[in-house]
């Protein structure tokens, strides 16, 4: 079997996430950002972008230097820079959200950092696709989640520079009529290149394979997941398209949307479709916290998928902000706390345990985590979330920061297992001796597994 090395930054991108997670919630709890304040409003970008960069980037970025060197059969290639894009990203954001206080009137801060932190995004996210990138061509074949991710490596380009480009016209350093036009038309294609394209892909690419390996079910095969990737490359293509159009003609062609609408839904549909098959197809019969957790993310993304057409259908911003609030905290980070709660523990395993198998007994993955406690802040976290949407409907904003709330804390209470799991709390007693790892840092030396 092809030998793999642990990623050892992976868990300092893990770390950085879950600290952008509490600060979007924490603000967003204080009243800071949609829905106190418009959809397009200084403040909602800041929340935003911590979101859809500091969280779920860095997050997919960490699982992705670790889990695609396992998709291609490879060894991450030029590792040695995933460092470095975790420190251009992470200065990015930092920038762009100076900008954004700067747009807001913040004291101190100006919208010219905007394009400033755009330029240090695309430089961190360039590090990262050509690490990515140089994997996915070490490999003999490409396997179908693979294309996945390259393809959500793509959009992910794509969306830093429309950003770049938005960053320049908010700053003031791009005018004319192409300005207005893309402020108008552009923000909604950075948007379906970031959550769709980049994130929602490279999801849907990394759970396949996760999916399978933690059920131990057969990998999928055939028409049905070449459907969905198929139906996802013309979405993806639809949207290309209305990109093109903006930038010859400065306009948008509402039927290119609506045909990258519908190929996105059947997208949704079949993906959903296959991932049913994966669970009843499991010859692991007892299903672990983290699969049954990563069900309610599948039935956000599922509800968040109607709500988008709802919302799209009647133009209000409650609607689309209820949708993108589901997809957002619902789908894309329901998943990524549901699979990090197998992740961390796994690797603390394999940086602990695997160098040693064989030679004397070693405990199981799952002996590193209770389960117990960490169920009912599962059940909170996807329950706010329902809670949450509807009061954002019913535009009611004490209701939905109230939801908000017991996000962030059942949020902190996983975390909390997380760290039990790195620490080895939780381990039975004839492991409690074990030398502990450190918490975020990598390992000192790198280790190989099988």
């Amino acid at each position: 079997m092809q030998m793999a090395t642990i990623s050892r930054w992976t868990l300092a991108y893990f770390g950085c996430a879950l600290v952008a997670l509490v600060a979007a919630l924490a603000l967003l709890v204080s009243g800071f950002g949609f829905p106190s304040d418009g959809l397009a409003a200084p403040r909602t970008l800041i929340v935003v972008h911590l979101l859809a960069i500091g969280w779920l980037t860095l997050l997919m970025l960490g699982a992705l230097f670790q889990f695609l060197p396992v998709l291609v059969g490879r060894e991450l290639a030029h590792a040695r820079l995933t460092p470095l894009a975790l420190v251009l990203v992470v200065s990015g954001l930092l920038f762009l959200l100076s900008g954004f206080a700067g747009l807001d009137g913040w004291d101190g801060f100006a919208s010219e950092m905007l394009p400033v932190g755009g330029l240090l995004l695309i430089s961190g996210f360039g590090v990262a696709a050509f690490v990515l990138f140089a994997t996915l061509l070490r490999a003999e074949t490409l396997p179908l989640p693979a294309a996945f991710v390259a393809v959500a490596l793509m959009s992910v380009l794509v969306t830093a520079l429309i950003g770049e480009t938005l960053a320049g016209a908010l700053a003031g350093l791009v005018g004319g009529e192409f300005s207005v036009a893309l402020v108008t038309h552009g923000v909604s294609l950075h948007a379906g290149f970031g959550l769709g394209g980049w994130l929602t892909l490279a999801a849907m690419g990394v759970s396949y394979r996760l999916v399978s390996m933690f059920l131990i079910a057969p990998e999928r095969k055939g028409a049905w997941p070449m459907l969905v990737f198929g139906s996802a490359f013309v979405a993806l293509a639809g949207l290309c398209m209305a990109l093109g159009l903006l930038l010859a003609l400065n306009t948008s062609l509402p039927i290119v949307l609506v045909v990258a609408g519908i190929a996105a839904a059947v997208t949704v549909v079949a993906y959903l479709g296959d991932i049913a098959v994966l669970y009843r197809a499991r010859r692991r019969k007892a299903v672990e916290l983290h699969m049954l957790s990563a069900l309610g993310a599948f039935g956000m993304l599922a509800l968040g998928a109607v709500m988008l057409g709802f919302g799209l259908w009647q133009g209000t911003e409650a609607a689309i902000g209820a949708a993108v609030y589901v997809l957002v905290l619902g789908w894309l980070s329901g998943l990524g706390l549901a699979m990090l709660y197998k992740i961390i523990p796994f690797l603390t395993w394999l940086e602990c345990f695997a160098p040693v198998m064989g030679r004397k007994p070693t405990p199981r993955v799952q002996d590193l985590v209770a389960e117990g406690r960490a169920r009912i802040w599962f059940g909170v976290y996807f329950a706010a979330i329902v809670v949450g949407a509807l009061a954002l409907l019913a535009e009611m904003p004490l209701a939905t920061r109230a939801a908000m709330g017991l996000q962030l804390v059942s949020v902190l209470f996983l975390i909390g297992q997380f760290y039990r799991a790195r620490r080895l709390i939780d381990l039975p007693s004839p492991w409690q001796g074990q030398e502990r790892p450190r918490l975020f840092l990598p390992a000192r030396e790198p280790r190989r597994f099988i």
